[in-house]
């Protein structure tokens, strides 16, 4: 094995002191979109090599699940190539007997929901997660281009992130902490952490998945 992949699969480990207060699948999820985020899937590889000698074999099926899941989501933060890029890698490291568990069908289809029915699925979660905030921001997206309004409230808010076949939505919000962290838009992620709150994550969960995206990002300098 390459000494970058031990250093990474080393500090790894540090993962599971700084995120006791995350489910152990889920935290090593969050690890992912970071990684992804941050552009660096070929780390993925050796986070799942790790994953392995932590979890059960159905654990890292549902690991695997709600990693892709993630991904697929976050293409409203990071975007479509990073996530392929990411997607590719993990599926590379997995091996075919945990893919082959995997849900061959997309959740996703035009037979699930009309688009005023993801629309609506949109806006309520949007009101969620902005709380009070919520009218003001939908204006001043609109004011800039009322396409930005309707694309990220329909397409991102209502088509993708508001889905909880696999992620609940206080995992997605989680998620969404990560996969904000390694890109600097500190007002992001301000919001996204108190909409974090608002769907039932407490303090330190946030804390462990800020905690744990920024040390899985310090891996890509060694």
């Amino acid at each position: 094995m390459p000494e970058a992949a031990n250093t990474h699969e080393m500090e790894f480990t540090k993962l599971d002191s700084l995120a006791q207060t995350l489910q152990p699948v889920i935290r090593y999820v969050v690890a992912v979109t970071a990684l992804a985020s941050a552009n660096h899937p070929t780390t993925i590889d050796s986070l799942v090599r790790y994953c392995k000698t932590r979890l059960t074999e159905d654990e890292m099926t549902e690991f695997v699940a709600k990693s892709r899941e993630s991904l697929v989501k976050m293409i409203s933060t990071m975007g479509a190539p990073r996530v392929i890029n990411a997607t590719g890698s993990l599926m590379n490291a997995v091996g075919e007997d945990i893919a082959s568990k995997l849900l061959p069908v997309p959740i996703r289809s035009k037979e699930n929901a009309t688009y005023d029915e993801i629309r609506e699925r949109g806006l309520q979660l949007w009101n969620v997660i902005y709380g009070a905030q919520a009218n003001k921001l939908e204006n001043k997206l609109k004011n800039m281009y009322p396409d930005l309004a309707e694309v990220i409230q329909v397409d991102l808010y209502g088509r993708l992130l508001s889905n909880t076949d696999v992620l609940t939505t206080k995992e997605t919000e989680l998620c969404t902490i990560a996969s904000l962290v390694p890109m600097d838009v500190p007002a992001q992620l301000k919001s996204h952490t108190l909409g974090a709150g608002r769907v039932g994550a407490s303090a330190d969960e946030v804390e462990a998945v800020v905690n744990s995206s920024e040390l899985v990002c310090s891996l890509l300098h060694k």
